[in-house]
């Protein structure tokens, strides 16, 4: 039973970066032992609404109250004090550390060079208490991304934190994992810690939250008690000027128009085999798929099964050990990415920040990624900047980028624009073939919607799609046939008429 009096208040905040105006005088309320669900679209001010109440940013006007006192939060530092904590998308652990020695990094009395037996005791009760398991003893680089999120989450409660700030934690995690992590918080909060909940996901805030509140361009829409609310009342405050139609997962509906598919693939694997480039990653294993032009072939499994090496060996095809590659008729093992891309293939990776972009470059020179050996965009190895430029801005208009300008620093972005300016930089040319990872995650649904109308686009063009997705609600609305990765093995095809979501998450975890 969620209590009424207020842990945490935030009045009439606000917030500017130059010209933009983040927040509007927002006001937001937390209850002592509540999940509370923060929406918006990319870009509508919820991490910066956090970042202040972490003080990663202070608030150019308005106050914050925490249990009824007025506080001043100008650091991480003074959150922490104040019992606040933040997961943020991002990982912020050492990888070279344990997970053990993460934990106690920073906090008061323990340094790297004491024993942490003691310390190692009181977090294996938190492990316990709050169904959070994962090696102690393991570095951090090691471990896939669902154990980070609940190191850190521990990292924060052993700080001492009573109201705890989760950015976009379920990225990447299947339905079963959200369901494990649902049951952990909801531990916590029988504990006595609150929860704000930031996601995209309208079935999630539905799944895990007491209450959810609706931010759109810098301004609180509204507060709604999420067990006496719809889906629909949910989209409505989020995008009250639109017209987007949901299936019951709160996914955006694509209807695939009847196209016709080539009589040959645009691309062959024939017994593929081929070594991970990383370290800890999945050696794909005699995987066989055929992709044909003007259908979308899905790829789902839990992530780390070598859906990352799939999508690299079709565009750098020098790892391959065993097996045949064939782009339209054409065996490309060992040819170089340079080469592939010239052959109208292009690629969108999983990380936009990491993978996609030069975060320090403007939008302007990450548009140029990629194309600066096309003719059109140098001469003699002279970049002629006014024509790229000139597709700078027309991807900023058609994509609907929202930025002051071609010049912004692409890192400042928010990652749906991000997302935007990576998807209009990989179609900017015809394409016989399109390799995508994950290219919704962390999306609000007028952007997954957007990204599903670009796929069927190309579908309806002639173009092969390979669509990589941990997503399974998001694969079936858009996929022709899903192929299932467990273990770098295809270990199921399902056709369209097939698709069966306990069936397909069976093959996803081995069954």
């Amino acid at each position: 039973m969620v209590k009424e009096n207020k842990v945490l208040e935030a009045k009439n905040v606000s917030k500017r970066f130059g010209e933009v105006q983040a927040l509007d005088k927002v006001n937001f309320d937390l209850n002592e032992g509540e999940i509370h669900g923060l929406l918006g679209e990319n870009g509508a001010g919820k991490t910066t609404l956090m970042n202040i109440l972490y003080g990663l940013f202070t608030e150019d006007e308005g106050e914050i109250y925490i249990r009824g006192e007025r506080v001043k939060i100008n650091s991480p530092l003074d959150s922490i004090k104040l019992g606040i904590g933040m997961i943020h998308q991002s990982s912020t652990l050492v990888p070279e550390f344990t997970a053990l020695e993460n934990l106690i990094l920073g906090t008061d009395g323990n340094k790297m060079s004491l024993e942490l037996k003691d310390a190692e005791k009181e977090i294996e009760k938190f492990q316990k208490d709050f169904g959070l398991k994962f090696p102690l003893h393991t570095k951090v680089k090691d471990l896939p991304a669902g154990l980070k999120k609940k190191i850190e989450i521990i990292r924060a409660i052993y700080r001492g934190a009573n109201i705890l700030i989760l950015d976009e934690p379920t990225t990447s995690l299947v339905q079963e994992e959200f369901e494990k992590l649902l049951e952990s918080l909801k531990k916590m909060v029988a504990e006595g810690v609150t929860i704000v909940f930031i996601t995209h996901k309208i079935k999630e805030v539905i799944q895990a939250c007491d209450r959810a509140s609706v931010l759109t361009g810098g301004i609180m829409q509204g507060t709604i008690d999420t067990k006496k609310a719809t889906k629909e009342d949910l989209v409505q405050l989020m995008f009250q000027d639109a017209e987007i139609n949901i299936t019951e997962s709160a996914i955006p509906i694509i209807n695939l128009p009847d196209v016709e598919k080539t009589s040959e693939p645009i691309l062959k694997l024939q017994n593929i085999s081929a070594q991970s480039k990383e370290k800890d990653g999945i050696n794909l294993d005699s995987i066989s798929l055929k992709i044909y032009g003007g259908e979308i072939l899905g790829i789902a499994g839990i992530s780390g099964n070598g859906q990352k090496e799939l999508a690299e060996v079709i565009i750098d095809p020098n790892n391959i050990t065993k097996g045949k590659l064939i782009l339209k008729g054409k065996k490309i093992n060992g040819m170089s990415t340079n080469k592939v891309f010239s052959r109208k293939v292009s690629y969108i990776p999983e990380d936009r920040k990491k993978e996609s972009i030069i975060g320090l470059g403007n939008i302007t020179e990450n548009v140029l990624l990629g194309h600066q050996r096309e003719p059109r965009f140098q001469k003699k190895g002279i970049i002629k900047w006014d024509k790229v430029t000139r597709e700078a801005k027309n991807i900023i208009d058609e994509f609907q980028v929202k930025t002051p300008n071609e010049k912004k620093r692409a890192g400042k972005l928010s990652g749906g624009n991000i997302q935007r300016v990576v998807i209009g930089r990989a179609l900017i040319n015809e394409l016989d073939l399109l390799v995508t990872h994950s290219p919704t995650a962390g999306l609000d649904m007028a952007s997954v919607e957007f990204v599903f109308k670009r796929l069927v686009e190309l579908r309806s063009k002639g173009t092969a799609v390979l669509y990589i997705n941990e997503d399974l609600d998001e694969l079936m609305q858009v996929s022709d046939r899903i192929g299932v990765i467990h273990e770098g093995k295809i270990v199921e095809i399902f056709g369209q008429d097939q698709f069966d979501k306990y069936k397909i998450g069976s093959k996803m975890i081995g069954g």
